[in-house]
């Protein structure tokens, strides 16, 4: 591949250009940030240069980066040493082809052995909208067939394994944050990511070894490692009608205007579009808690926050100023595009902890309405204060008439228990 030229043929040590004048480290295509703000009318060079030697830093967060090679997309893309924080997100797209499948995984390095407790690579699933990447634990991707764009979210996983039982009784992949303890005991570093900590800041080190892996399998251009018939740009529209884009992660009235709103959806083409949902899709938004608000989830009765205690991720959320079982945290799954429909069947999900009581009850419930009236349905599992439970069940909603109401909530603890919730899940069973 590319890379494997370096040192050489290409990006060598010494002289930087041939005697024809050729550079031994040219460029071989560009990165920039997702937006009308940075394409070619504002920044004619197209983005930062990549070379076969490259090394990417810039800011994460935002709507993301795209990545344009001269000879076409790529057909295998290896992402390593990576420093990205999972407090923040790094949304990654790369052009390709329409028609084009995809392979992509994280793995670790080549002396790990899977067992129950840890497993050394993780295959990513495709999904059917960008936010479904950007609220993922990372391990997601999905191919947008207008823009023909790749999306991928760009995560820090550990060196020696991709999944552990921190938080489950088998290997599992999830989203690692900088305090995640390292659990494997023939692994001596203390926390899962490596990391760099002076006079109390800590920043995310990269790790040699550990890789993302895309893989495209397409039609194959006049260079033999890229794909054919590169498709044209289409630069997604990052702002609600009525701003334009002042910064990598911020629009406004104008670029004087203090008018403004702080990036929180993720890049689509048509910004009033609702992300559409396939079979396989969470159709909870905000699953895992990550935006800056709670919305679109609220209190169904009590208190919910946003907290730092989590079970993925860097959020949750806590249910605290409960005075009765029945409250929770609720969706409405209704509003919003009409995720759940009459006499369906779904698979719900979440993770749970109590704060403040040693076991309890924790319980997914699904209130209906239709021309019967109300109707509740939920499935229920013990959990306690010491770790993280994985409560799930299915759920059908069986309606009459008009189905005018379908909302789920966690909840169940006696009053003033409070305790948290996260990662909720609900995929339709075909």
């Amino acid at each position: 591949g590319l890379f494997n030229s370096v040192g050489k043929t290409s990006c060598k040590n010494g002289p930087k250009k041939d005697g024809a004048g050729n550079l031994y480290c040219p460029t071989v295509g560009r990165i920039r940030h997702i937006g009308p703000l940075f394409n070619q009318s504002n920044d004619p060079a197209g983005g930062l240069p990549i070379t076969a030697n490259s090394i990417v830093v810039g800011p994460t967060g935002g709507f993301g980066w795209v990545l344009q090679l001269d000879d076409g997309p790529p057909k295998s893309l290896r992402i390593d040493q990576i420093e990205v924080d999972s407090s923040t997100t790094l949304m990654l797209a790369i052009p390709y082809p329409q028609g084009t499948s995809f392979s992509i995984s994280a793995n670790t390095s080549p002396w790990c052995s899977p067992s129950n407790t840890h497993s050394c690579t993780d295959e990513f699933a495709a999904v059917d909208s960008i936010q479904h990447v950007r609220y993922s634990q990372g391990n997601k991707y999905y191919y947008d067939t207008n823009t023909k764009m790749l999306y991928i979210r760009v995560i820090m996983f550990p060196l020696t394994y991709t999944g552990d039982n921190l938080n489950s009784p088998t290997a599992m992949w999830h989203l690692w944050d900088l305090d995640d303890p390292n659990n494997k005991p023939w692994d001596k570093r203390e926390h899962a990511l490596d990391r760099y900590s002076f006079s109390g800041i800590t920043l995310p080190k990269y790790s040699t070894g550990n890789y993302l892996q895309i893989t495209a399998d397409c039609n194959q251009g006049s260079a033999s490692s890229y794909c054919t018939n590169t498709p044209s740009y289409v630069e997604p529209q990052v702002c609600p009608l009525g701003y334009v884009q002042v910064s990598y992660d911020k629009c406004c009235v104008s670029a004087e205007s203090t008018n403004c709103v702080d990036f929180t959806a993720p890049p689509t083409n048509s910004p009033t579009t609702l992300p559409t949902f396939g079979p396989n899709s969470n159709l909870f938004y905000n699953p895992g808690f990550e935006d800056s608000t709670l919305t679109p989830w609220y209190a169904n009765g009590g208190t919910v926050q946003i907290n730092a205690v989590r079970h993925s991720g860097s959020r949750s959320a806590l249910c605290k100023d409960r005075t009765a079982s029945w409250m929770g945290v609720e969706q409405d799954m209704i509003a919003g595009g009409g995720r759940f429909v009459a006499n369906a069947k779904y698979r719900v999900s979440c993770w749970a902890k109590l704060k403040n009581a040693v076991s309890a009850t924790i319980k997914m419930t699904l209130r209906t309405e239709d021309d019967n009236g109300p109707q509740w349905k939920g499935v229920s599992k013990a959990i306690n204060n010491n770790s993280w439970t994985f409560v799930e069940g299915g759920l059908t909603v069986d309606s009459t008439g008009t189905l005018a109401a379908a909302k789920l909530y966690v909840n169940g603890p006696s009053s003033g228990v409070e305790f948290w919730v996260d990662d909720v899940s609900a995929v339709l069973i075909p």
